[in-house]
């Protein structure tokens, strides 16, 4: 219930508000991308946005990644079973907020 609350308001104050601060920051970050696009890079349907230097030479290899040590942060997996039954997924685009958003 308080997730829907939460959704709901969110989505009003979304739509009739034009001073909200999602709403402001969705439009400065529209702002920047307009900039970045004519900077952008498209690779593989995908777009990248970096500035190079014309004078430097850039190379690229493959890291070996399978022998890597255990982290030293790692913890127990021992109750990962049970970890991994508590959380999940929620699929937003099911929820019935029909009567919420109006």
């Amino acid at each position: 219930r308080e997730l829907c609350d939460l959704v709901s308001s969110l989505y009003h104050s979304s739509r009739h508000s034009d001073d909200h601060e999602i709403k402001k920051q969705i439009e400065e970050a529209d702002k920047i991308n307009e900039k970045l696009t004519s900077s952008s890079l498209s690779y593989n349907g995908t777009t990248l946005s970096y500035t190079t230097n014309p004078q430097a030479v850039y190379t690229s290899r493959l890291l070996d990644f399978k022998n890597l040590p255990e982290p030293k942060n790692a913890i127990d997996n021992k109750d990962d079973d049970n970890y991994s039954e508590s959380i999940e997924a929620i699929d937003f685009t099911k929820l019935n907020l029909g009567n919420y958003l109006h």
